[in-house]
């Protein structure tokens, strides 16, 4: 008898774990041809899949291309992205894998993927010279990886409030176990969670409701779960420590009451880099949205530095 009710007791718990994730979700559309057409930016079909971009002045020399962090798309770079196109810059942006309009494939979200789909990317828009790239957040990450790898390609890197160590949430790992914590209490908290990025939110009243249009595209939630287990293991330093060891130029950029990673964790990133942070105050893991006038005079002067 005992025996039948432990039986009986693990399937219940296996059936739980299998469907609630599959009710308790927004992801009700597939996204296709018609969904995008509705969008701003463009489509291009790369290794791994349809990748959504967005460039500026095709013709100009100096590219930049801007990487975004862990879930929000390419919108995050807005202010960036319209001050580099007036600037003449050919600026170039995206959506990660899994983030966005570009597709969800069911593949390991590691840095192998993202680093593949810059490289498709630059090799799709037929772009030779070295480039170069900004990346926010976990971006900063996915960049300095890129950055250390194919230093060939780069010119110069900026970092905004880089990711740097391990992220790994282990339990996600456990196959089912991890999907029902992601549905039942990592992701209705994602949306909102985003407000503390800022130090003043009031300032964005639109940001949550802009964040839900991507989760309602299948494959979101396996692609989030998916970085927490494959890309965000491993500790990131050394990947910093090569670009200082190549004595690249970079640019190292903070915000002062960054909750998502605090400035005190600059240090490390910038003894790695051989470089020193430049400090935005009043500003959250987003001081480029939220003081974009003091972030973009930086960059531009940076980029322009002989």
């Amino acid at each position: 008898m005992i025996r039948k009710a432990l039986i009986f007791l693990i399937v219940l718990v296996l059936v739980v774990l299998v469907i609630v994730p599959s009710v308790y979700t927004d992801e009700k559309h597939e996204l296709d041809k018609h969904i995008r057409e509705g969008t701003q930016g463009e489509y291009i079909e790369l290794s791994q899949g349809v990748t959504h971009y967005q460039q500026a002045n095709k013709d100009a020399q100096d590219v930049v291309l801007l990487v975004h962090g862990f879930s929000v798309p390419y919108y995050i770079w807005d202010p960036t992205y319209d001050f580099l196109k007036d600037q003449g810059f050919r600026v170039i942006r995206f959506d990660l894998y899994g983030r966005g309009y570009s597709d969800r494939p069911d593949v390991d979200y590691d840095q192998s993927l993202f680093d593949r789909q810059i490289l498709d990317l630059l090799d799709a828009l037929k772009i030779k010279q070295p480039i170069n790239i900004i990346g926010l957040s976990m971006g900063g990450a996915i960049v300095a990886k890129f950055v250390a790898d194919h230093p060939e390609k780069v010119n110069k890197t900026i970092f905004v409030d880089p990711s740097h160590r391990s992220f790994y949430k282990n339990t996600l790992a456990i196959p089912l176990l991890g999907d029902f914590i992601a549905a039942t209490v990592m992701m209705p908290k994602a949306a909102q969670g985003q407000l503390s990025d800022f130090y003043y939110p009031e300032n964005f009243p639109n940001w949550v409701e802009k964040y839900k249009e991507q989760m309602q595209y299948k494959g979101f939630r396996r692609a989030i779960v998916s970085t927490l287990v494959h890309f965000a293991k491993p500790d990131k330093l050394p990947w910093y420590q090569r670009i200082g060891e190549l004595n690249k130029e970079v640019l190292l950029i903070w915000g002062r009451e960054d909750k998502t990673l605090p400035l005190s964790d600059s240090q490390r990133v910038a003894d790695a880099l051989k470089t020193e942070t430049f400090v935005v105050e009043k500003s959250g893991h987003l001081p480029h949205l939220e003081h974009p006038q003091i972030v973009n005079a930086k960059i531009l002067s940076f980029l322009k530095e002989n």
